[in-house]
Order: C-alpha cells, then structure tokens, then sequence
C-alpha cells in the first residue's frame, strides 16, 4: 500500500511502483510466469487465468479480501460524506447550514445501511427502517427518478415529525427492473405545522399536535 495525504494506492503482486522525476507513480506490470519460470502465452496462458481466482476476489472460505474490503469501506463512508457536504452547501435552511443537524447514509439493494457519514446518531439508527418501508410499500412499482419523502415516527422510521427523509432509489444503466442501490438524506426542518411554531410543543400528547 502507498499511501499520502489524499489518496491510496494498492500495488498488485507483480507490479512494481516508481515515483519519476516528475511525482507521478509509475506502475509497471511484470507477465506471469509457469511453474518452472517461462512466461505463459497464448491458450496455455488463457487456460492458467481462468483457474486462478481473480486478484482481490473472495476466497473460497467467503472470506473478503481485506485490502478490497478496506477500500470499498472507505470509498462507500466517502460517499456518504460528499452527500452531506453537499447538502450543507446548497441548503437555505440555518438548521441544515449552520446547526448541522442533518444526516446521509448509502444502502444496498435490501435497505440495508451500508455506509453512513458520521452525523446525527439518531437519524442514523432509524434511516434503515424508513427506506425498507418505502421499499415494501412500493415493491413493484419503483422507477428511476423516483423519490420518496418520509417523517412519520409512528410507521415510517422516522425520528419526529420536524425531520424529513429523502430516499432516492439508484439504478444500474439498461436494468430498470429493481434498484441497485438506495441513498437517504434525513435533515431538520424548521415548521412543519403543529400547535406551536417550531413543530415541537413541550406539551404535546400525539403526533397530530406536533404538525
């Protein structure tokens, strides 16, 4: 592993790295050799590629590689990272700006979480259960461009009323049968209706009187 300030770099078995002159990383891939040490060409090269296991795959065990698994663990959390950084930028709202009180988060094709950015706990721990609701109640009848807004506490996942959910369902190009993947953006919302300003009356007893 090469590693620096903005960047990591895995050098595969026979491969070697050069930094030139310039500071750039050479990396030059060296052929794969037989049993006795000749370079394999051809259909006997073809044959050894195809019973080898790929660089970085599974094992048979179901173990995970845990250079792939470190990389992609880091390439999903970034992710979710960007995601907020770019809510906070576009965002009006002094609640999503300047408090923060915000959350992002990447799930896999079941609404699992896979990788959430480290922002509001209690957003995260229920953002799974808002978007596999949204994915029961809409099985079958999901497309791309679709996107669903959520709140409820009470039977949708969410924290309180004032935070509102967006789940937007991602597809893989030419497969618009199911989605591939789910992202969710949970942020604060100043006033959503109730009986006081702020949505958040201290003496509220139901749903209905925080909006």
């Amino acid at each position: 592993l090469l590693l620096d300030d903005i960047s990591t770099v895995v050098v595969e078995p026979n491969c070697t790295a050069t930094v030139t002159a310039t500071g750039h990383l050479e990396i030059l891939v060296r052929p794969r050799k037989g049993a006795r040490g000749e370079t394999r060409t051809g259909p006997e090269a073809q044959r050894g590629a195809e019973a080898a296991p790929a660089e970085g795959a599974p094992s048979p065990s179901g173990d995970a590689d845990p250079v792939q698994l470190s990389l992609y663990s880091h390439r999903f959390m970034g992710i979710a990272e960007q995601m907020g950084r770019t809510l906070q930028r576009t965002s009006v709202s002094t609640n999503i700006k300047e408090r923060l009180d915000f959350s992002c988060a990447l799930f896999d094709a079941s609404g699992g979480l896979v990788a959430n950015a480290p922002h509001i706990p209690v957003h995260l721990g229920a953002m799974q259960d808002a978007v596999q609701l949204q994915q029961r109640r809409w099985e079958g009848d999901i497309h791309a461009g679709d996107v669903f807004l959520s709140n409820c506490p009470h039977t949708a996942g969410g924290s309180h009323l004032p935070d509102l959910t967006v789940i937007t369902p991602a597809f893989l190009p030419g497969d618009g049968e199911a989605p591939a993947f789910w992202v969710a953006s949970r942020g604060h919302h100043a006033d959503i209706g109730g009986a006081t300003p702020g949505s958040m009356p201290p003496f509220s007893h139901s749903l209905s009187e925080e909006g």
